[in-house]
């Protein structure tokens, strides 16, 4: 299997981390019920996470996800017409990821805060 491209690795890095960060916030989620501290306000930030990993990056980054389908066939068949399509992912990346980032960085902010509430609930 061919490695993938910068763009491709890069988008993948952004999605793992996007995963990572929503099953610690489920797994804080849970060590909130367990100990009664879950509220409207906890489930709505673990919902905002969701969010963020089936909705707002899938959509922010469907036409990338659609290149990196054309350049797996491509890198097979047509190298050098892959080569323009990873030129093209490049391009369509460096726009997409000052908001992958936002997203992100709004992840780590939900994290916090829901630490926070975790320890003031073990506190309590």
């Amino acid at each position: 299997m061919t490695e993938h491209p910068d763009p491709f690795a890069a988008l993948d890095g952004y999605f793992a981390a996007a995963t990572i960060a929503h099953e610690y916030l489920a797994g804080l989620h849970r060590q909130l019920g367990a100990l009664g501290a879950d509220n409207a306000h906890t489930r709505a930030l673990l919902g905002q996470s969701a969010e963020v990993v089936t909705k707002r990056m899938p959509a922010l980054t469907r036409e990338l996800r659609e290149l990196r389908e054309e350049w797996e066939t491509q890198s097979l068949l047509d190298p050098p017409r892959a080569a323009r399509t990873v030129k093209r992912a490049e391009t369509r990346f460096i726009e997409a990821e000052p908001d992958l980032s936002v997203l992100r960085a709004r992840q780590d902010e939900i994290v916090a805060e829901m630490s926070e509430l975790l320890e003031r609930a073990r506190n309590s």
